[in-house]
């Protein structure tokens, strides 16, 4: 029996019927022509989490903040010409975190290239460099063998972006009118329609990762006295904290724990932490005379330049582990790279070394020392300097906001004050960055899109240009419900490039870098139906942060600040910490 279809359609519920197959809900689609195939399927189906976002760059970042809070890939969904374009900046940043995205372009005809045809653009593997793979799906058939190769296909792309090489996929739909459903354009054997939708999904998983160590690598931990265990940003997972301070005591190595890392933060042992590394290593006497012989290293590269200096001029053995084998090191020293997820790699190393004779070290409690010194500075001339110096401003945020919440860091000077200056705390806060590519762009999308994934209480730090680069996305915050507090950090321009050599160029700097927007974010704010609040003390900044009470689902607590008043403070701060350890 003959069955009436439009071949696009059938192309889209194909594409569906393998999102559904392999447990994929997520889609975030902005509107189009080209596109109606998609939208069609895809959004009368009770199965998705639709959300419609009209501008395609605020829809990639949203996509990425749903994908980095759910662990599963978000589906996005555009049509063709410069909304292709539009996304490039979150697939980026997707790239650089594999975080896993499925980008879904619709396309004209390829005999429409270069004809001066409306809204056609070269959007075959537009993406190359930042994408895991790419599919150019074709113009839809009805032929037996192309409907089943394209679900096997878009089955392949799937298991690239969840599994074997987590990151953002591409997906190229060309798509020829008509694009209604009742508009009719073949007729196929009903028991192929059956077939092509009783194709299962085997999902392919990864498996156990296996890794050999190499003598050597055995041999220096239970014989080297110096070593330093250090942990960046990164995807990990529940037990991997207390099995690396687990494997921190049995090799009597410290843990330098980045600001971005989740080591900071949770109710576990932190004797061995250290977080005022920045502080210490800045100083030439100091980072000379500490010198590792092993630096064991969890997660992406150091925030701070005085670290990313401190390992490039170290003689250390550099030990990296990944999950992908992707090196996270600038300076290219890397001995070897174990490709294996954390967790597992202290799995086995652990068992590895239990029972045996370790070497005893001074050298962990020297830097523990140190650690000690700057922590002491850093309470009496960071945590009680007056309002409103930037540098406090991480620490009374994490005093503040409730247990279990998702805080996400802007780059620029916040990121750098979250690795500057956060505490050690028993709180379980999970802290969020775009640090792949460490753009400004699509911060408020991307932290959005988590609080929309996870309901837990959502904070947002941000400076003024991160805020006006992204201020659109306020728009979606009433429609889908999202809660979020804001805490704008304004210093009226690209306060940051004040610690740069650059500052002391007056006038290319006041008219390059210090970049004074003078912008009314009052009115800005609340033109988008948001609360606005001046914040005018540390107390009244404490109070909005814990209190729960908002007329609207979006408050900016505002901060204004002054760049170089800060700057004297920070200098003040490292300075003391050069000093009191001279004795090193």
């Amino acid at each position: 029996m003959n069955q009436s279809i439009n071949r696009n359609i059938l192309w889209a519920q194909i594409f569906a019927d393998r999102l559904i197959k392999a447990g994929i809900k997520n889609i975030l689609i902005s509107p189009g022509s080209r596109n109606t195939p998609l939208i069609f399927v895809l959004s009368n189906n009770k199965f998705f989490n639709i959300k419609l976002i009209v501008d395609e760059r605020t829809s990639g970042f949203f996509a990425l903040g749903i994908a980095n809070a759910t662990k599963t890939p978000s589906v996005i969904v555009t049509t063709s010409g410069t909304a292709v374009a539009e996304l490039y900046p979150s697939i980026v940043e997707a790239y650089q975190q594999r975080i896993p995205l499925i980008v879904c372009t619709a396309d004209r005809p390829s005999k429409l290239k270069n004809t001066g045809a409306n809204q056609t653009i070269n959007q075959i593997n537009i993406y190359r460099n930042h994408i895991r793979k790419f599919y150019n799906a074709g113009l839809p058939s009805v032929s037996p063998l192309r409907l089943k190769n394209f679900a096997k296909n878009i089955d392949n792309m799937l298991d690239i972006c969840a599994t074997f090489n987590k990151g953002p996929v591409h997906i190229n739909f060309p798509f020829e009118k008509p694009f209604e459903p009742d508009s009719y354009t073949d007729k196929i054997d009903s028991k192929i329609f059956e077939d092509i939708f009783n194709l299962k999904h085997n999902l392919k998983t990864l498996k156990k990762s296996e890794i050999k160590f190499p003598k050597k690598f055995i041999s220096e931990l239970l014989n080297e006295r110096s070593g330093i265990i250090f942990c960046g940003g990164g995807n990990f997972s529940n037990g991997f904290r207390s099995k690396l301070t687990k494997l921190s005591e049995m090799l009597n190595y410290p843990i330098i724990a980045d600001g971005t890392s989740p080591l900071r933060m949770g109710k576990f042992g932190k004797k061995n932490i250290i977080v005022n590394a920045t502080a210490f290593l800045r100083s030439p006497v100091i980072s000379k005379t500490v010198a590792p012989k092993i630096i064991l290293q969890f997660g992406k590269a150091p925030t701070s330049n005085s670290l990313l200096q401190f390992i490039k001029n170290s003689s250390a053995e550099i030990y990296s582990v990944d999950e992908f084998g992707d090196m996270h090191d600038p300076s290219r020293k890397t001995k070897h790279i174990f490709k294996i997820i954390p967790e597992e790699f202290l799995n086995l190393l652990i068992k590895k070394l239990e029972g045996e004779k370790i070497a005893s070290t001074n050298f962990k409690k020297q830097l523990l020392s140190l650690e000690k010194f700057s922590e002491k500075n850093k309470s009496n001339i960071i945590y009680n300097s007056h309002y409103p110096f930037e540098g406090r401003i991480i620490n009374e945020i994490i005093n503040s906001i409730p247990n279990n919440s998702n805080l996400f860091i802007s780059n620029s000077t916040p990121v750098r004050d979250l690795d500057f200056f956060a505490p050690k705390t028993s709180k379980n806060i999970s802290i969020f960055t775009n640090r792949g590519a460490s753009g400004i762009d699509g911060i408020v999308s991307t932290s959005l899109g988590i609080a929309a994934a996870d309901k837990k209480p959502a904070f947002l730090v941000i400076g003024d240009l991160a805020l006006y680069h992204d201020i659109n996305s306020l728009q979606i915050t009433k429609e889908y419900n999202i809660n979020l507090k804001i805490i704008l950090v304004d210093n009226n321009g690209g306060g940051i490039f004040n610690m740069l050599p650059v500052a002391e160029y007056k006038t290319v700097f006041n008219k390059f870098f210090n970049t004074k927007l003078n912008i009314d974010f009052a009115a800005l704010i609340k033109g988008f139906g948001c609360d606005y609040f001046p914040i005018k003390s540390w107390k009244n900044l404490s109070d909005k942060l814990s209190s729960g009470k908002s007329n609207s689902n979006v408050s900016v607590l505002h901060i204004k600040t002054d760049s170089k008043k800060s700057l004297s403070i920070r200098q003040k701060y490292w300075d003391s910490v050069a000093k009191n350890n001279q004795h090193y």
